[in-house]
């Protein structure tokens, strides 16, 4: 049954069109994009000036992030550092225990990580869950008591929303009903081809991140900043092409005005040229003629200052640091300040959505298919170091001078007592040790704890 005739749910056809109320986001942007750099009532066209695009195609994001190195850059900078280390699933052994095991299979916490990075390289990403048994991949999955197969990542290129959810009764009207799926993308091995197939919103899990009008349409991360890009692809590009022009030796022959020349002479003198010039002889043989090298005479501006603008406008339109956005080590003064900025929107983005958008999904819906056991509560990741190595030699400095400035000051402990002073460095009360063979006595040393908060 081909594409045109399948039918959903319900009966009915599958509507290979946007529903005109629920993805009417990416045609309003698309209309946005159309009068992008306009001025003067449209007679001035900046973008069609500069050569920047009016809309953006998802296949153009994945061609950037192959083909660019910066692009890839800020695709993977957040996704990265948010899953370098994963989190921990709270709740009962028993829940512990069996996502451990699921874990060890499928390398759960490695296929949220390539989600997140795959729905940055468009409006949204899913990953879809590879089910044992139950109605085919289009139906919604009905029962509780799936085994997981599989888990597989897929950017909006590979996971188009063919029908969204028209029922203003339902509780997800507004939101995908249906995907085409398409696997064996970029694969050229023996056997290997791609296939779509369509499948119900109950099997995937949709990622969508820094959603506008439209909760299931996020913004792709490098919508922003692709006419940074490009006008740093020209600097680049262009300063290497002027370089390798430079260098290549430019020929300029004089002819004697004096001397005759043969057709056969002058077609000798231009196939030499050509062999000179391809690498192929490293000396001229003339006649009557001056050569001479005029590349050493074509020098063109510095592009440094220019390419570290578009980074700078680059760094501050993504959130990343230069600094880490172009894996530069150099110690400057401001650079750990900029690194300590960035921990703290990493952490910041696992907790508002990492967790909530990616991970819980997956979790809540793993539950509700019989995949885990039921208690998950939540999940807690590592603690995230904000201040840096830096900052703590420097607090751990200032203390230490603090401690022998008072402990040097008569009388320092009348005004402020000791426990007061720890208090204030931020450590925690001495805790008074009693040995095991101590005279208290167990009953002792629970006295001696209550009398101490009375």
């Amino acid at each position: 049954m081909s594409d045109r005739t399948l039918l959903g749910p319900d009966g009915a056809p599958l509507a290979p069109a946007i529903h005109a109320n629920t993805g009417s986001a990416l045609v309003s942007r698309k209309i946005l994009a159309g009068r992008a750099g306009q001025s003067f009532n449209g007679a001035r066209d900046l973008y069609e000036t500069l050569g920047y695009p009016l809309s953006l195609m998802p296949e153009d994001y994945v061609d950037a992030y192959l083909r660019q190195d910066i692009a890839a850059r800020i695709v993977d900078a957040y996704p990265d550092a948010t899953w370098r280390e994963a989190p921990e699933v709270n709740g009962p052994d028993e829940v512990r225990e069996a996502f451990g095991k699921l874990d060890a299979r499928l390398h759960i916490w490695r296929a949220l990580h390539r989600a997140d990075r795959l729905a940055g390289l468009g409006h949204y990403g899913v990953l879809l869950l590879g089910l044992d048994g139950g109605q085919p991949m289009d139906q919604p999955v009905r029962g509780n008591r799936f085994t997981l197969l599989y888990v597989q990542p897929h950017s909006e290129r590979t996971a188009q929303i063919v029908r969204w959810e028209d029922n203003p009764k339902s509780p997800r009207f507004g939101r995908p009903l249906l995907y085409r799926i398409t696997s064996g993308v970029n694969w050229t091995g023996a056997g290997a081809g791609q296939k779509s197939f369509i499948v119900h919103h109950s099997r995937v899990i949709h990622i969508a991140e820094r959603a506008l009008e439209d909760e299931s349409i996020g913004t792709p991360r490098l919508e922003r900043v692709w006419n940074r890009l490009m006008d740093l692809d020209k600097l680049l590009g262009g300063s290497a092409e002027m370089y390798w022009q430079n260098v290549a030796m430019l020929m300029h022959l004089k002819a004697d005005l004096e001397v005759q020349w043969n057709p056969d002479e002058a077609e000798a003198l231009k196939a030499q040229v050509e062999e000179m010039q391809h690498g192929l002889r490293r000396w001229l043989r003339t006649r009557g003629v001056d050569a001479s090298n005029i590349a050493p005479g074509l020098q063109g501006a510095d592009p440094a200052n220019h390419i570290d603008k578009q980074i700078d406008m680059i760094a501050g339109a993504t959130g990343i640091p230069k600094r880490i956005l172009i894996g530069s080590e150099a110690g400057e003064l401001a650079s750990s300040q900029d690194e300590n900025n960035f921990v703290g929107r990493v952490e910041e983005r696992r907790e508002q959505f990492a967790g909530p958008s990616i991970a819980m999904p997956f979790l809540t819906r793993c539950t509700e298919l019989g995949i885990l056991p039921s208690g998950a509560d939540g999940i807690a990741w590592p603690e995230n170091d904000t201040l840096g190595e830096v900052a703590r030699a420097e607090i751990a400095e200032k203390n230490a001078q603090a401690i022998a400035t008072y402990a040097n000051a008569p009388g320092a402990e009348l005004i402020v007592s000791p426990a007061e002073f720890r208090e204030t460095l931020g450590y925690k009360a001495a805790q008074p040790k009693v040995a095991e063979d101590d005279d208290l006595g167990a009953e002792g040393v629970i006295q001696f704890n209550a009398a101490r908060h009375v």
